[in-house]
């Protein structure tokens, strides 16, 4: 066998150079190497032959005649100069599939890459106050009001490429312009132009699929140095409030799902990621902006318990992470609007808080006085009659001050004044620029196929192999060659199209147009490489689909829901008749695959019918290559659903058409509500493996955990017959004076890959926070609990009963004892038949 292996002479502080791969070498040989990488055994072109027998990593290629990139210790390393980890970078090069070991065995997942150290708030607002004391009243109101945008006939228009939110520079202070750019999930492609000169990413509820801070934060480092690539040094997000409505528009477009816990840990590592580029993040919407129904009119009435436990937390990690802005939303909060509302702004979330970057608004959000109230920037700056009035200046110069340093301190906290680059109308040349690569869609590949949901695979239908006897496989449905739609134009300010999506990419502020990799081309390029044959039925006839189906020894059906900014969706449907399309087939093959490319929750009343169900949450350009990665089993399917699937309309909160929306329910929304069925559950999916868990402890918490309250150990076994990755979740079940209605997500930890009979550790430490609750005196740490280890919010397994010491006493003096009726032995690993469910 021919292979390519790359020199090992290693000189310090020198990379390689072509004709290697894009990334540096290498690691002294006093750091061990950590891998989170299949072996090249199990690749279906391995030989024994493949590569020498010092190589480390390797660069394997799906076709048996590639060859293979060899990579000796020199280039040994968990990640490439850029950050990507090793599989995306071999993906990179084009005709690798990814990474693998060769001649050691993997072992647990690094840590995410150190990011560059950012300014402090303290030092941040000192540099601010100092600049302050130099600005005229002009230069500083300047910055409290967005400018760009130009009034029509019919709405507003924002000049050919300004930002869509936009404040001069000061250059002769060394202040530069905000460059401000939509959204969470990628660079905006507001016009044509800009198609293919950007990533179109997996949505960021996508990112929540994943279940995995590492994963997030390699994204936000991306989707941050494109910004930064593009001019733009402000990135109108995270969205990061937790959902309430199933059919919200927008549920694309939030990182936290259905959970508080989930978006905390994956909101924080976003910030950081982006604010590591040198842009600034946004948070968004603050707050209790639930649906979109309404969304300008409608009155939020939410009781603190609930705000604090359920809707504030993302919030807060996103402050911890020092995020550097937040947008306040359009409802109205307790009868007045969010972005006037002072005991939101001011006493919430600047003072309980502790937010000390600015607050502005979401665009043509402010209705009356609000600068006094807490705003600092109203965007895009159209109502100064009602925010920055004269009498405001010259009456409170002191609030002025405050919110022009706030602002100046955001922005040299990630350094904007040293790395900013243009200012409009003069950012033509940076708006056309092309800023994605080769590197970032391998990333966007790696992340969509990380973030699939494997939601059923009966009888191990999946994943398809020429091995298991599959010849025929037909794929159906129009979604499977659905266009990436384009905005772009007079559509954008006005009418339906504007918050228009697609199959990849949900609509509005947050959609972004680009060449797509359709699931049809996707499935079809990676089945020629088995020799399978490909029946194609890309259309919703259902005549054509029973006739496909009949012929194929596995029918792949692809249906969708998509939905956009400023309406919520009018039922949790599959759309094109997708039920009537799933349910034709299924009558004819008894090997049913339902791929779903949707934009949130959709009902399955087909479900029992047909063999195999997977779930990507819009997956962006590489969804075709990164289903059929997931399909044939390049790799095992790791995601987990952030939110949950209902069995019904019934089992949801249905947007309101109330003026005043009271979130009577509490904390009983998604897996909280006891009366809520649901035909997945949140943290709900499989792999093409089983895993085994050992009995839960409690231990001292490890050094990186030592602020801490109490740690809960465990360990996972790969009990199956594929390597794979699953993630641990931990329930934590209150005493019923914190008057929570179930067990709650407070803990989770994705695997490395695990081959079979492999094992790895688990450590969830557990805060104060954690362990407590929101009651009449404010947090209140509960007596007692059980830490439930589970599979989903539905699927428990070993539980632990902890008692906690009064609040004074030492962490150390924590007990514990076994939860009564789990009939659970000691430590080690639980045989299957004792685990029942558990063991899948």
């Amino acid at each position: 066998m021919v292979w390519r292996q790359l020199a090992t002479a290693w000189v310090a502080g020198a990379s390689f150079v072509s004709p290697g791969p894009p990334w540096q070498s290498a690691r002294r040989p006093d750091v061990e190497l950590v891998l989170d990488l299949d072996l090249c055994k199990n690749k279906p072109t391995f030989t024994a032959d493949r590569c020498p027998i010092d190589t480390i990593v390797a660069c394997w290629s799906l076709d048996a005649q590639d060859d293979w990139w060899c990579l000796g210790e020199a280039m040994a390393g968990p990640r490439a100069a850029s950050g990507l980890p090793w599989n995306v970078a071999c993906d990179a090069l084009g005709s690798y599939a990814g990474a693998c070991t060769y001649g050691i065995a993997p072992t647990k997942r690094p840590e995410p890459p150190v990011l560059p150290e950012l300014l402090s708030w303290e030092d941040a607002k000192a540099k601010a106050a100092e600049t302050v004391k130099l600005m005229s009243l002009e230069q500083k109101t300047s910055l409290l009001q967005g400018s760009g945008w130009v009034d029509t006939q019919w709405w507003f228009d924002l000049p050919r490429f300004f930002y869509v939110g936009n404040t001069p520079a000061v250059p002769e202070l060394g202040i530069p312009s905000l460059n401000m750019q939509d959204a969470t999930d990628g660079f905006r492609t507001y016009w044509t132009d800009l198609k293919g000169t950007v990533t179109v990413w997996p949505s960021i509820l996508a990112m929540a699929a994943t279940w995995d801070p590492t994963a997030v934060q390699d994204f936000a480092v991306a989707v941050g140095k494109e910004f930064r690539g593009k001019g733009a040094n402000v990135i109108l997000g995270p969205g990061v409030q937790v959902q309430r409505v199933a059919r919200n528009g927008r549920s694309f477009e939030y990182l936290a799902g259905d959970d508080p816990y989930l978006g905390s840990k994956l909101s924080k590592a976003y910030v950081r990621g982006v604010q590591s580029q040198g842009v600034l993040a946004v948070m968004k919407h603050w707050v209790f902006n639930s649906q979109e129904t309404n969304r300008g009119t409608e009155n939020s009435v939410v009781d603190p318990k609930t705000a604090r436990e359920l809707y504030f937390p993302p919030f807060e990690a996103a402050i911890e992470a020092g995020v550097g802005g937040a947008m306040c939303s359009y409802n109205k909060v307790d009868g007045k609007y969010a972005c006037s509302n002072s005991y939101i702004l001011n006493d919430v979330l600047k003072g309980e808080l502790g937010f000390e970057g600015f607050v502005q608004s979401d665009w043509w959000a402010v209705h009356e006085a609000s600068f006094l109230e807490g705003l600092d920037q109203e965007m895009p700056g159209r109502a100064p009659e009602l925010f920055l009035s004269p009498m405001n200046t010259s009456r409170h110069p002191e609030r002025v001050d405050d919110a022009v340093t706030r602002i100046l301190a955001a922005m040299n906290k990630v350094n904007l004044p040293e790395t900013s680059s243009c200012s409009p109308p003069n950012c033509s040349e940076w708006f056309v620029r092309n800023v994605t690569s080769s590197s970032h869609q391998a990333l966007a590949k790696s992340l969509a196929a990380e973030s699939i949901v494997l939601l059923k695979n009966q009888d191990g239908l999946l994943p398809i192999t020429n091995a298991s006897g599959i010849r025929k496989i037909a794929i159906i449905g129009s979604v499977a060659v659905g266009e990436s739609y384009d905005p772009a134009g007079a559509g954008q300010g006005l009418g339906m199209e504007w918050f228009s999506g697609d199959y990849y990419s949900g609509g509005g502020s947050g959609h972004l147009t680009g060449d797509v990799v359709k699931t049809l081309h996707g499935l079809s390029a990676r089945a020629a490489l088995e020799n399978i044959e490909v029946i194609a039925s890309p259309s919703n006839n259902l005549t054509a689909a029973r006739e496909a189906a009949a012929e194929a020894d596995v029918a792949i059906v692809v249906v969708g829901a998509t939905s956009g900014e400023s309406v919520d969706r009018p039922n949790l449907q599959l759309e094109n008749q997708g039920d009537d399309l799933i349910t034709a087939v299924a009558n004819v093959s008894s090997k049913t695959v339902v791929l779903m490319q949707v934009c949130g929750a959709v009902l399955m009343p087909w479900h029992e019918g047909v063999g195999g169900i997977l779930a990507l949450f819009l997956g962006g350009q590489e969804t075709g290559s990164a289903w059929a990665s997931v399909l044939f089993g390049d790799i095992s399917p790791s995601g987990r659903l952030p939110i949950m699937m209902p069995e019904s309309e019934a089992d949801t909160i249905a947007p309101s058409e109330e003026a005043t929306i009271v979130y009577s329910e509490g904390l009983a929304t998604s897996y909280r509500n006891t009366s809520f069925k649901a035909t997945f559950p949140f943290g709900h999916g499989l792999s093409y493996s089983q895993f085994i868990y050992s009995d839960a402890q409690i231990v001292e918490c490890p050094y990186q955990f030592t602020s801490y309250l109490l740690c809960v150990k465990s360990a996972v076994m790969n009990n199956g017959t594929r390597p794979s990755r699953t993630v641990a979740q931990l329930y934590m079940e209150f005493p019923p004076e914190a008057e929570q209605p179930v067990a709650i997500l407070k803990g989770f930890q994705k695997t490395a890959i695990l081959q079979p009979g492999d094992s790895e550790v688990l450590i969830f430490p557990l805060t104060e926070r954690d362990l407590s609750y929101w009651g009449p005196s404010g947090w209140t740490r509960v007596s007692s609990a059980v830490a439930h280890l589970a599979e989903s919010a539905k699927n428990f397994g070993p539980s632990l009963q902890i008692e906690l010491p009064t609040v004074d006493s030492s962490p150390s003096s924590t007990t514990i004892s076994s939860a009564q009726g789990l009939g659970l032995g000691g430590l080690g690993v639980l045989p299957v038949m004792a685990l029942g469910v558990w063991a899948l």
